[in-house]
């Protein structure tokens, strides 16, 4: 079983050298695909001193993902956020999910920083219903193709694929986290509107 990890980046030249540093020296991947969304900063040039590096300018993030998904040539896609490290042994952990039977799934997510709103957060993550994207999810290849991978006009494309992949399937959260750099976050305000995203139909949230 291989693994393909994803990573999506746009004007991450501050994060990434960390991030596939940790990925590289710890977690050994069989292969990392970064697919830039035309960053003007040096990002392109500090992921390439690691991996390919995909240049796929405009679109968002979902079609940065998708684009990484086409290039890939592992059996399970595994989509990590710049800023973000995988917990002891993750990918090993991902692998023994699915050889017991599963099919896709995520982590829990955890912050970097102990501040209370961020402790409340990762709390959160432990449930199917708070899934945004960030949390590391996976899955099987054939799986994602069949879902058409991320949709790249909705908003919100990784709160919209997990709650299409739940109507498909039982996905797997892992109880170990993913652990995620507090800066890249937008403070309170910002985990606020993520939690209106969460439990708000779109017509309303206008009113917040």
């Amino acid at each position: 079983m291989k693994i393909s990890v994803i990573i999506p980046v746009l004007q991450d030249a501050k994060t990434i050298h960390a991030t596939l540093e940790e990925l590289f020296l710890k977690h050994d991947p069989e292969e990392v695909i970064v697919v830039d969304g035309g960053s003007t900063d040096r990002t392109r040039e500090v992921a390439s001193e690691w991996t390919k590096v995909l240049n796929c300018p405009g679109g968002g993030r979902a079609r940065q993902m998708n684009a990484g998904a086409d290039a890939a040539s592992g059996d399970v896609l595994l989509f990590l956020f710049p800023g973000t490290k995988l917990p002891a042994k993750g990918l090993e952990k991902v692998k023994h999910t699915l050889a017991h039977g599963a099919h896709a799934g995520r982590f829990r997510m955890g912050f970097d920083n102990p501040q209370w709103f961020l402790k409340l957060y990762s709390s959160y993550t432990r449930f199917h219903f708070f899934s945004n994207g960030d949390e590391g999810f996976f899955i099987r290849r054939p799986l994602f193709h069949q879902m058409y991978g991320f949709r790249e006009d909705v908003p919100h494309e990784g709160i919209d694929f997990y709650r299409r992949l739940r109507k498909l399937i039982h996905p797997v959260i892992l109880k170990d986290p993913v652990i995620t750099f507090s800066g890249k976050l937008p403070g309170i305000q910002g985990l606020k509107e993520r939690l209106i995203r969460m439990f708000i139909p779109i017509p309303l949230r206008t009113l917040f």
